[in-house]
């Protein structure tokens, strides 16, 4: 069989080469339809109405919009900082709505809270929260009445002293704190 006979067959039928290129670009696409519906989900499921939906909840979301801290949503408070702690906290959500759709609600929910959360925002090294008592600061308006140089040096956490700052227990209707 010669060349032009083989051209010949070949017309009419789509190359494997065509083929490959087509499939990988409809993969890509796929896959950023797929990250763009994922982050997009993230997102919505960490705003603070999506977690006051859990009856369970929506008392600390009740105290968390009067409080001073309500221009925070619940993850930046409740994941560990960066993305890895962001998207680590979204999949132990996962069981927390198991929990909530199987009815097996603890009567008291501890809250998580990592005091590298709050140094990382009353530090200033967040950017996001500007007008956030600084505690690495000694004067100033944005500094704390009193120091907190013996908290930072020995890594104490902020909820002994803070504890209700955001969520008093005397707002709530629920045992979870």
């Amino acid at each position: 069989m010669t060349s032009d006979s083989q051209d010949e067959l070949d017309q009419g039928k789509p190359s494997v080469k065509k083929n490959s290129k087509k499939l990988v670009f409809l993969s890509l696409v796929g896959l950023v339809v797929l990250l763009s519906i994922a982050g997009i989900g993230m997102h919505y499921t960490s705003q603070p109405n999506f977690c006051a939906s859990c009856h369970e909840i929506s008392p600390q979301v009740a105290t968390w919009q009067v409080s001073t801290h309500n221009s925070v949503t619940c993850l930046d408070c409740h994941s560990n900082p960066g993305t890895v702690g962001y998207v680590s906290r979204k999949l132990q959500a996962v069981k927390e709505l198991y929990v909530h759709f199987t009815n097996q609600i603890p009567a008291n929910i501890e809250p998580k809270v990592n005091t590298e959360t709050c140094i990382l925002c009353h530090t200033g090294k967040n950017s996001s929260f500007p007008q956030a008592k600084n505690i690495a600061l000694t004067s100033g308006s944005l500094a704390p009445s009193s120091s907190h140089t013996f908290i930072l040096e020995n890594k104490v956490s902020c909820l002994n002293c803070h504890r209700y700052i955001v969520h008093p227990p005397s707002q709530q209707t629920s045992g979870v704190q």
